[in-house]
């Protein structure tokens, strides 16, 4: 997945160039999209199922993972420089995209209407971005290369090694975790969460490397607006989602309970951006363990 990474993220760059606009507006809309492939093959799958559960629990659990586990990760290898617009825009539209999500499943039941409802405010969003299609900031780093329709095919290329390379390892790791007995709700939201996050890790980490920061952090942002309105969304325009919980926590359902913790982590991330707009080693540092913590409970919970 490495190599898949590294011509993601070149030809990404490219194909700003190409088209003139910012590397955050690449990483919000078209990387984030497509790294979040393997999140969308495994919630519609579920949905089809009848597995409501591991459907929202694998979006759930992608997010939180997302912006503890690969931002915590990333910004350990090198200090995030974040744009202003990355805080006042879309950490705003990604903290009302899954507070509506919280509402919509506190009854552990999402209907296709809803399903609808969510797909509708992804449109939105995707237009407010086209529509706005940032420039290239003046401050960022430049390279050589123009960019050409070359670029878009080895984009697709990439991303679908970088897709396939994931499954592999969701397949295995889903089949470990059955096989010591841990709830459906648990799996997606740990080892699937995880397993479909892969892309991202390769792609926001080779980016970071890159010194591309509008990719390394649009891509988690945009992947998760994209997850909790997309995914789900179409999740439930298939086949309404049946939610059910195999425990409590502080008197919540597990379900519940990992939304307010994804909503607290986005409220945290979004206080780390803000203190002087980067995020340093130190606070990578806690997000990672935050994130490492969380999933040890998660499975705790789920065995029990």
């Amino acid at each position: 997945m490495g190599v898949a990474s590294h011509y993601l993220v070149k030809s990404s760059v490219h194909i700003a160039r190409m088209f003139k606009v910012s590397e955050i507006w690449i990483g919000l809309t078209v990387v984030a999209m497509g790294t979040s492939a393997p999140e969308i093959a495994v919630s519609v799958k579920a949905a089809l199922d009848g597995q409501g559960a591991l459907s929202v629990g694998n979006v759930i659990g992608s997010n939180i993972f997302n912006l503890g586990f690969i931002l915590g990760l990333v910004s350990i290898v090198a200090p995030q420089k974040i744009a202003k617009k990355m805080v006042y825009r879309d950490m705003v539209a990604l903290m009302l995209s899954t507070i509506a999500v919280l509402v919509i499943i506190w009854n552990q039941f999402v209907t296709r209407a809803e399903g609808i409802i969510l797909l509708a405010l992804l449109v939105a969003y995707n237009a407010f971005l086209f529509w706005k299609k940032d420039l290239p900031e003046a401050d960022e780093e430049m390279d050589d290369a123009k960019g050409s329709w070359e670029d878009v095919l080895l984009f697709v290329v990439s991303l679908y090694f970088l897709v396939k390379g994931s499954d592999y390892v969701v397949e295995s790791a889903v089949s470990i975790a059955e096989n010591y007995g841990v709830s459906e709700w648990a799996i997606g939201a740990t080892i699937v969460a995880a397993g479909t996050s892969l892309p991202e890790v390769a792609t926001s980490v080779t980016a970071t490397l890159k010194r591309k920061f509008g990719i390394s952090i649009g891509n988690v942002v945009g992947s998760d607006i994209f997850n909790v309105l997309g995914i789900i969304g179409v999740s439930a325009a298939v086949a309404p989602l049946g939610l059910h919980s195999a425990t409590t926590v502080l008197g919540l359902p597990d379900n519940l309970f990992s939304m307010v913790l994804l909503v607290a982590t986005i409220v945290l991330v979004g206080i780390m951006m803000r203190t002087g707009w980067r995020l340093s080693r130190f606070e990578g540092a806690l997000l990672l363990s935050i994130s490492i913590a969380r999933m040890v409970l998660e499975v705790y919970l789920g065995k029990g």
